[in-house]
């Protein structure tokens, strides 16, 4: 199921396993979940524990499974309510309104010499733009100087190189640089994410420092790879919508539109999973105790019994029902931050450019089998008279 991200069919087959049965056993303990209103009930229902969909795909036996098993999306009950309570600390509301000047300021330093290469030509926008603006400003949260990211992290993430890579490669790069890191900065503040995940909560508690490892690096793929994927698939919506493309760039209050409706329509993080401790029903359906349920969110997000004409990109809708960030006590403690920069992108990118076309034909990713972005993205444009 996660391979089918790098088909051009890949929303088709998605449709036609929900029209065929909205729960579906495929076998080996997996059942698939593709209707809206199922995806939903089951991803609030705090009777189901964290799937094992991301290990799974990364290979059970893998390096990097320990790490997995310890980061906040593979937590339950008490354990997962104290790690996701130190950890959204860095994503707090406050925090997000402070940053927003400064990623505006790194998005205007990338856009500029994108704009002006792919206008007399082309230029990658996943490596230029999308890719590179999550990973200046995760560095910058993580407080790390920008020449040991370089070293250490930018290579896990950009360039060419990265695409030919296995799946778990970033993860199993960052957890010995993560390592080494905390134990190099032990009694010492670094300024930045790693002083919060090892700090206290005002009750005490506090998360181990293998917690505080498999966060660091939870954060940084996370924050990298579905960001840079929403940014790069919501420049592909307004491509292949030429009128949407024109309103958006005559009125830029639509751009947070498109990118709630892009997040909907082709979901850069489009699956999650949970565990049935029990028998479960759902949908009619009677579920084994032990089975995996995985959501399908770019089934769920074009499920016709919820949105009119859901195949369609369409600025006009209410996308707010849209479950890519999930749902219930495992929502996307990112989800804010991922907006922020996504709209920041593309204000940025229209008061610099337009007219964009693709130079070539998307060949989507590979090698992380559980996001749906492209792997480049070489694109031409003209020069913003504004």
């Amino acid at each position: 199921m996660l391979e089918l991200g790098a088909r051009d069919d890949y929303f088709n087959i998605w449709n036609r396993i929900r029209a065929y049965a909205p729960v579906y056993d495929a076998g080996e303990g997996v059942f698939l979940v593709t209707e809206w209103e199922l995806v939903n009930s089951a991803l609030r229902n705090p009777t189901l524990r964290a799937g094992s969909g991301i290990s799974a795909a990364f290979g059970q036996d893998s390096p990097v499974e320990s790490v997995i098993r310890n980061w906040l999306m593979s937590l339950n009950g008490e354990e997962h309510r104290l790690a996701r309570g130190l950890v959204s600390r860095v994503f707090a509301p406050r925090s997000l309104v402070e940053l927003e000047p400064i990623i505006r300021k790194k998005a205007r330093e990338l856009i500029v010499p994108f704009a002006s290469k792919s206008s007399n030509g082309s230029a990658d926008f996943v490596g230029d733009v999308a890719a590179k603006l999550p990973s200046e400003v995760i560095r910058s949260l993580f407080a790390i100087d920008a020449d040991e990211w370089a070293a250490h992290v930018e290579p896990l993430f950009l360039g060419e190189s990265v695409h030919q890579q296995d799946g778990f490669a970033a993860v199993a790069g960052l957890t010995p640089y993560f390592q080494d890191k905390i134990h190099r900065s032990r009694n010492r503040k670094t300024g930045g994410i790693i002083d919060l995940l090892s700090s206290e909560d005002k009750q005490g508690d506090c998360l181990t420092e293998a917690e505080v490892i498999a966060n660091s690096v939870l954060i940084v793929t996370a924050a990298i790879d579905t960001t840079a994927g929403l940014i790069a698939n919501t420049l592909v919506e307004l491509i292949e919508n030429p009128d949407s493309s024109s309103r958006v760039q005559s009125d830029q209050t639509l751009i947070s539109k498109a990118v709630e409706e892009s997040l909907r329509h082709c979901p850069s993080a489009p699956s999650s999973t949970r565990r049935t401790p029990m028998d479960f029903d759902l949908g009619g359906v009677r579920i084994p105790a032990g089975s995996d349920l995985f959501f399908s969110f770019t089934a769920a997000n074009r499920d016709p019994k919820k949105f009119n004409d859901p195949d369609c990109f369409d600025l006009d809708r209410d996308a707010t029902a849209m479950l890519t960030f999930g749902g219930g006590a495992h929502f996307c403690l990112g989800a804010g931050l991922a907006r922020m920069e996504a709209r920041l992108v593309f204000e940025e990118l229209f008061a610099a450019a337009d007219s964009f076309a693709l130079q070539e034909k998307i060949r989507w990713r590979v090698n992380n089998p559980v996001v749906r972005a492209p792997e480049r993205l070489m694109v031409s444009s003209q020069l913003s008279a504004r």
